[in-house]
């Protein structure tokens, strides 16, 4: 039996190989180029098909191309068939996590984007269901669910979907994220004006912050979301003299956060739950001339100190 087909075959596959890498490398460097070049980024990219990929290659290819459609351009259509077919292709695909879930979250914020909520909500919740022995994505997914039933006012939805997500963490010892639920939980029960059931979730949240987050970096910035919403509590319920404990504590917790010791969000976020690197879902981002500012990777609205969620 010859053996010339065999590796004519794998001389074959590695020179695709090349190709692949060599065309991921020229779509990076226009993206990154000062300016950037999507114009040639997407025409790198468009050119992969041309090899006829595996599955997993064409699908994390499309999801790269719905991503650099919806940052860079307006061209929302065209992102949405990248999107579409990265998650067809990738749905039944195992040991693919990354690329199924990174593209159903952005297809559903496309959906939003476009206002066809129902799609988005949808397409959340085959995700969660596709995700459950994958904490990090399990959790994301249900929070950014929870933020599409709290935006339709649906709060009983959301608390429920939040409520899955801290068992969800407990079980995989996640303590962290379970925090996040608890609080995240806790804010939609304020709007919803269940004050009994908001004192019992704080107090719950803040003995663990207290006594479980190991991370003094994890723990400042959970101790702040914990005190606005201890802040937001007793105002709603007009206990201004009570509050002044907890807004001094919030006070000293900005001026650590502040700081100029304190360490970038990339260097104090390292997080239990995520093997992949990613940033956890919350963060307060440092700004010049003393300014500050909350970002939420799914974000549940939180509130500051000066404002209240209670309607």
């Amino acid at each position: 039996m010859s053996l010339q087909p065999a590796s004519t075959s794998q001389t074959a596959t590695t020179s695709q190989d090349a190709c692949y890498i060599s065309l991921l490398g020229l779509a990076e460097y226009f993206r990154t180029s000062q300016p950037p070049n999507i114009k040639r980024c997407i025409q790198c990219l468009q050119a992969l098909f041309t090899f006829n990929p595996p599955s997993k290659v064409e699908a994390r290819t499309h999801l790269q191309m719905g991503q650099i459609l919806m940052t860079y351009t307006h061209n929302i259509d065209k992102a949405r068939e990248h999107l579409e077919k990265a998650w067809k292709l990738s749905e039944s695909l195992l040991n693919f996590d990354d690329v199924k879930f990174d593209t159903a979250s952005m297809l559903a914020e496309l959906y939003k984007q476009i206002d066809q909520v129902p799609l988005a909500k949808a397409m959340l919740r085959k995700a969660i269901e596709l995700s459950q022995n994958n904490v990090y994505w399990h959790c994301k997914l249900l929070l950014q669910l929870s933020q599409l039933h709290a935006n339709d006012k649906e709060y009983t939805l959301a608390s429920e979907l939040l409520a899955v997500g801290a068992e969800s963490a407990d079980e995989s010892s996640a303590t962290y994220l379970k925090v996040l639920f608890l609080l995240s939980r806790a804010m939609i029960l304020m709007i919803e004006r269940k004050t009994n059931d908001v004192l019992a979730l704080l107090n719950s949240a803040g003995a663990i912050i207290d006594n479980s987050i190991a991370n003094p970096h994890q723990k400042e910035y959970l101790k702040v979301f914990f005190l606005v919403l201890q802040v937001c509590y007793y105002l709603a319920l007009g206990q201004v003299k009570t509050v002044k404990p907890s807004l001094k504590q919030l006070q000293m917790s900005i001026q650590t956060i502040m700081a100029p010791n304190w360490p970038a969000d990339e260097v104090a976020q390292t997080n239990e739950y995520i093997d992949e690197g990613k940033r956890s879902p919350l963060i307060i981002e440092k700004k010049s001339d003393q300014q500050m500012s909350w970002e939420h990777s799914i974000p549940l609205t939180v509130p500051t100190a000066h404002t209240s969620i209670i309607h």
